[in-house]
């Protein structure tokens, strides 16, 4: 049976777990605009999670109860939180369905989940959204599935806590929103938004909505190991020159390039992949109007010009920051440290009306 997974109300904030670092941000929205009320962010141990999974639900629950007494600038005004995962860990499916009756959608999806996730449908929690193509006679729908363990770590940490888990959606939905409410494209101009997470590159399509999702399942990480591993260099100092130099003009910016071109590609090729089918499936002979890049990858300079390069769609970086998302009298974060909460943000900007969580 198909189970309705999240609801909510407001106020509540973002929760953004990730692989070393965990942040949190509540937002005030006026419109198109926000004001950050409060935000934060505290190292985290990369072993109290895989594969999405929380391991260690103490250890991860000292960590955020140490981020939201000791870390937060500002002050949170509730206890609702909205918690995100990669789209690597979530299930998803685009299908092209004949119009029926909400029933018998209902019974088509769990059909669907049954035969095409490799875990027992008693095991996951699934949510659906239809999307009108046009077509009297058929709808295109997107069925998401996430494995119950998964949201039920997430549950015990809030327990823990004290804190009421409103929702659980996925990274890129989150920072679908954000570029959704700051980003002034229409709905004549698809685009593309990636982020670079510490364990997966996560890339979402969106128009009016988000349409497609993919997933690299090597992220920062990844790139960070294969500069040292190619330079033959310690990790730190890989880290450092990939978000100095990247893939920017410099001494080293051939060799860095070598390193981690194989992970890039990898992403061009999952964007003319979705490219592809979005044109083919959802709207015919669409052109993709750019490429945003989202989080943490927008520290990495040259990954624009490389992206540009290798798909032909304009690339750049999208950030919120001063234009349509303020500090108001709490003092920002360093520049350079922007780009790491705005799945965070995102996360803080879901809404009521959401029919679709992941």
């Amino acid at each position: 049976m198909k189970t309705q997974l999240f609801y909510h109300q407001r106020p509540m904030f973002g929760l953004d777990i990730g692989s070393q670092t965990v942040k949190a941000m509540q937002l005030e929205v006026h419109r198109d605009k926000a004001i950050v009320k409060a935000y934060g962010s505290t190292e985290s141990d990369a072993k109290i999670m895989k594969n999405g999974l929380i391991t260690n639900v103490s250890a991860a629950a000292k960590a955020i109860d140490n981020l939201l007494a000791n870390k937060l600038s500002g002050t949170l005004s509730t206890n609702r939180v909205v918690m995100g995962v990669s789209v690597s860990h979530v299930f998803t499916r685009v299908l092209t369905l004949p119009t029926m009756s909400r029933h018998e959608l209902d019974n088509a999806i769990q059909l669907e989940v049954e035969q095409s996730v490799p875990i027992p449908s008693k095991n996951l929690y699934y949510d659906y959204e239809t999307t009108d193509i046009g077509d009297p006679e058929n709808v295109l729908v997107r069925m998401v599935a996430v494995p119950r363990t998964i949201v039920d770590s997430y549950t015990a940490v809030c327990d823990l806590l004290g804190l009421d888990l409103a929702l659980v959606q996925t990274n890129i939905r989150a920072d679908a929103q954000l570029c959704m409410m700051y980003e002034e494209l229409t709905d004549n101009n698809p685009y593309f938004i990636i982020d670079v997470g510490g364990d997966s590159i996560d890339i979402g399509l969106l128009d009016a909505t988000l349409r497609l999702t993919g997933t690299i399942d090597e992220g920062g990480n990844s790139l960070t190991a294969a500069i040292a591993k190619d330079l033959k260099v310690p990790s730190s100092k890989a880290h450092a020159m990939k978000v100095s130099h990247g893939l920017g003009a410099g001494t080293n910016q051939a060799k860095i390039l070598l390193a981690v071109n194989p992970i890039l590609q990898k992403v061009s090729t999952e964007i003319k992949r979705m490219t592809r089918f979005y044109q083919e499936r959802i709207k015919e002979g669409a052109e993709i109007s750019q490429i945003l890049i989202v989080g943490g990858g927008a520290n990495m300079p040259g990954l624009g010009d490389y992206l540009t390069d290798v798909t032909r769609i304009p690339t750049r970086v999208s950030s919120p920051w001063d234009t349509r998302i303020t500090f108001g009298k709490i003092k920002s974060p360093a520049k350079h440290d922007l780009p790491r909460f705005l799945t965070a943000a995102g996360l803080a900007l879901a809404h009521d009306e959401e029919a679709l969580g992941l």
